[in-house]
């Protein structure tokens, strides 16, 4: 199987925890991997969903206000039911919004229903379609970069057909290149009814498809993903030592020749010979280097999504100060881009009835980082918690001491570190419990 990472699929799976990373069609071989031992992998296989926590906790934020909107009653009749099947304005374009952070860009059709009333009362109103990256197939632009066309393919049941909008009118055919028409239109709104929402701004101003946020989550939880997969792996090897019987000849190998030795049975053996059962176990350095690994993955996930502030390395006021303005800075400009593309959206919906639209759209742009740096921490350590028993008391430490160290001597400090070496469970419960609540 091969891996696009780059493709709407692979992107939306690493977002759901479903498809390759459900399957563990996702996981990577080794070289000389016997089929067996993958599919075993591919049965133990978990997906620590990092990637889907961040995103859904930052979406919190950005979404905790709602937007500032000062318009008419058309545009506030509009909202009430933006898709024409009830979905309110703000859900739809939170909904739009992870989608684009997921996979860079989205593309809202603001269209209107082929039947209207008699009279202007009587007109529907238009109303938003969803496309993704994957749904784009074909466009044209003039000089400035503004779109002369743009073609779209849909399911039809299980045919393929392609909706084409310009600036005059749409049309939806069979084939990509439009040679068999099935149904066509006019329209007079003067271009084409397709709103880009970034998530970033496009290096190219003029391009259609922005960079993802999630991109690198992505890959970095693949990474972590495949890891974990084969630490598992070698932890099954280590529990279940190899048990080394000294023999005196070849009688006796053959003799004990498919034993079996486990806790429940006993095994005699005669010293005179001066040997003994031993166990011979691998040595435990691949096991620690996983687990350097992985917590270098986690770390490396909290930098690519600006949430260095988020963790347990004790940082100045002016380096906490610096990651909060670059993370307050990723978030206003997510903010201004959904702002950008809802007075885009605006336009269209008076242009479909003739009209002009003048009023206001302002999204916040500001937020309260303390209260996001804990809900990424709680989010974060709901994931980590399950990661086994070395990593579980990492992350007790880590909110040992985020929770107590202001407040507590860095003796007792060290001895909280060293109950919790010890048989921190319960003290752990305690201190996981008291970041929840």
């Amino acid at each position: 199987m091969v891996i696009d990472r780059t493709s709407d699929q692979f992107l939306l799976d690493a977002y759901s925890g479903q498809g390759g990373f459900a399957s563990g069609a996702y996981l990577i071989p080794h070289l000389r991997e016997a089929d067996e031992k993958l599919k075993r992998r591919k049965e133990l296989a978990v997906y620590p969903n990092f990637s889907r926590k961040i995103v859904n906790v930052m979406m919190g934020f950005l979404w905790k206000q709602t937007p500032s909107r000062e318009s008419d009653e058309l545009y506030s009749t509009f909202a009430m039911n933006a898709d024409g099947a009830g979905g309110k304005l703000d859900t739809l374009l939170s909904s739009y919004q992870r989608l684009a952070m997921i996979l860079g860009t989205v593309y809202v059709i603001i269209d209107k229903p082929k039947t209207q009333g008699q009279t202007r009362a009587d007109q529907a109103m238009p109303y938003m379609a969803l496309r993704l990256k994957s749904q784009l197939v074909a466009e044209t632009k003039n000089a400035a970069g503004t779109w002369m066309s743009v073609t779209f393919s849909e399911l039809d049941g299980k045919e393929t057909r392609y909706r084409t909008y310009t600036t005059t009118g749409w049309m939806l055919t069979k084939d990509q290149d439009g040679s068999d028409v099935i149904e066509q239109g006019e329209y007079s709104i003067g271009r084409v009814p397709v709103v880009r929402l970034h998530i970033a701004k496009p290096l190219n101003p003029t391009d259609s498809a922005a960079q993802s946020f999630f991109y690198d989550l992505a890959g970095l939880n693949w990474d972590l993903y495949n890891a974990r997969s084969e630490m598992r792996e070698l932890f099954r090897a280590q529990t279940f030592a190899i048990l080394a019987l000294p023999v005196a000849d070849d009688n006796e190998r053959q003799r004990l020749t498919n034993l079996t030795i486990s806790t429940e049975n006993a095994l005699t053996y005669n010293p005179a010979g001066g040997g003994k059962p031993e166990f011979l176990a691998p040595p435990p350095d691949p096991v620690q280097l996983y687990m350097e690994q992985i917590a270098n993955t986690v770390t490396d996930i909290y930098r690519v999504a600006n949430l260095e502030f988020v963790g347990g390395v004790q940082q100045s006021g002016v380096a906490l100060s610096f990651h909060f303005q670059e993370c307050n800075s990723a978030l206003g400009d997510m903010a201004e881009n959904c702002e950008a593309a809802e007075v885009e959206i605006a336009s269209l919906v008076y242009a479909w009835q003739d009209k002009q639209f003048t009023g206001n759209i302002a999204y916040p742009k500001d937020f309260n980082l303390s209260d996001l740096q804990t809900a990424i921490n709680i989010a974060m350590d709901s994931v980590t918690l399950g990661m086994g028993p070395e990593f579980d008391k990492a992350i007790k430490k880590r909110l040992a001491k985020q929770i107590l160290a202001n407040d507590t001597a860095p003796s007792t400090m060290t001895a909280i570190d060293k109950e919790i070496d010890a048989a921190g469970d319960t003290y752990g419960d305690r201190i996981a419990q008291q970041a929840v609540a």
